[in-house]
């Protein structure tokens, strides 16, 4: 059954942060390679672009983002207000790609950022079916950062804005950290789709530690809570130690920072940082490296990039608790550590020193993501659940519904700063 798709997301290719993007740029261009019509609706991008933005993706949302190191606090608060409550204009766009498009169902990602939970209430209202796939903790975001005399104009002083949604997580860490943090949980249920990784794209891995040598690999966003720091503050101690051994690790964020670090401690000839890659570029360049890091914060609901590192052959390093170790297992797919300096740089050494079954241990990795994860079967799951979702409505051209949500962005602004 063809069905019209409205994808709703904060960002989108070319410009990502992270895995949570791309999986859902992946499925909205997968769901039209099925035969679904798809639009997304997502916020403009500055970053260049190797070919024109398709028409199916309209970039009509502004992006509103919490700046912490603002000086003017009243001004901080209500970039953040439009940010995870209500943004009046972005609003209006979702209610007029509904009325344009007429969608069976919407596919809500990653809200923050576009003003959310008016955006939801609106989804609600209208009566259109959707779902939200979790890749972070959204609702927390708006139950920690809104009032709940505030959330109340949008029907959700508690959960119930969620309880039409289809909801997907990509974790179990993920939606016990959401009831943890906000008290909020799904009545209805959840289904557990997890990162995947499309290998369509892989090479053959070339043979593990030539010459003697380590090659490392990490490729996330740059910055503390992924673990760069460890990473850097490790390879000076296979150095100290003799290791012969190279990090490469690609991707942005506040890579000056890590640099003048890395040259501070003198590992200018060991540790690179090589910018950004296109995913598909990425999962060529894995065939070359002997494991992947991935000393990610605890919290981490699900990094991607694990993934596709140990579907190509090559075995990830990775935090023991963040939410992609609930599906690799420690000294089978992967190797687990706590995350310390002195427990990621125990496993480097021991990947250098040849103690570890490099090969046998990508196998099994490339078995795992062909299989339970592979990008087919998660889009199998998701497009099931779409045609589950859908059903018949009718989006009435009420000429007061735009009245509406003025008044109620309206009102949320006047309790938030008078």
């Amino acid at each position: 059954m063809a069905l019209r798709i409205l994808f709703l997301t904060n960002l989108y290719p070319p410009f990502v942060i992270g895995g949570y993007e791309i999986a859902c740029a992946q499925t909205a261009e997968a769901m039209r390679s099925r035969g679904h019509e798809v639009q997304v609706l997502t916020t403009w991008s500055h970053v260049p672009q190797e070919t024109k933005t398709p028409e199916w993706v309209r970039r009509r949302l502004d992006l509103h983002w919490y700046v912490p190191h603002m000086p003017n606090q009243t001004l901080e608060a209500r970039d953040l207000h439009s940010a995870v409550c209500s943004s009046y204009s972005n609003t209006l766009h979702l209610l007029d790609a509904l009325t344009n498009f007429r969608p069976d169902v919407v596919s809500a990602w990653n809200l923050t950022g576009i003003g959310g939970l008016a955006m939801m209430d609106l989804l609600n209202h209208v009566g259109v079916p959707w779902t939200l796939y979790l890749g972070d903790r959204v609702p927390v975001d708006i139950a920690a950062n809104v009032p709940a005399d505030v959330r109340g104009i949008f029907n959700a002083r508690g959960g119930e804005v969620y309880e039409q949604a289809r909801i997907f997580s990509v974790s179990q860490n993920l939606l016990d950290e959401i009831e943890a943090e906000s008290s909020i949980s799904f009545p209805q249920g959840a289904d557990i789709v997890a990162g995947w990784a499309d290998l369509s794209q892989s090479l053959p891995h070339q043979p593990y530690l030539q010459n003697g040598k380590a090659r490392f690999v990490a490729a996330s966003s740059i910055g503390p809570h992924k673990g760069t720091e460890l990473i850097v503050e490790a390879s000076a101690q296979l150095q100290s130690s003799g290791v012969d051994f190279s990090v490469d690790i690609f991707g942005e964020g506040d890579v000056p920072r890590y640099v003048d670090m890395a040259k501070r401690l003198r590992l200018e000839e060991r540790v690179r940082f090589l910018g950004s890659l296109p995913y598909t570029d990425l999962l060529r360049a894995y065939s070359a490296y002997d494991a992947f890091l991935c000393p990610t914060w605890e919290r981490d609901p699900f990094p991607f990039a694990p993934l596709g590192a140990a579907g190509c052959y090559t075995p990830p390093i990775l935090t023991r608790n963040c939410g992609t170790s609930e599906r690799l297992v420690d000294g089978v797919h992967c190797i687990k550590i706590e995350r310390t300096t002195e427990d990621l740089a125990r496993a480097m050494a021991e990947v250098a020193a040849g103690r570890v079954d490099l090969a046998k241990m990508g196998r099994a990795g490339r078995r795992l993501i062909e299989g339970d994860l592979s990008f087919e079967r998660h889009l199998d799951k998701m497009e099931r659940a779409f045609e589950e979702s859908a059903r018949p409505w009718e989006m009435l051209d009420d000429p007061k519904l735009p009245l509406l949500l003025f008044l109620k962005h309206n009102l949320s602004v006047r309790l938030r700063f008078g």
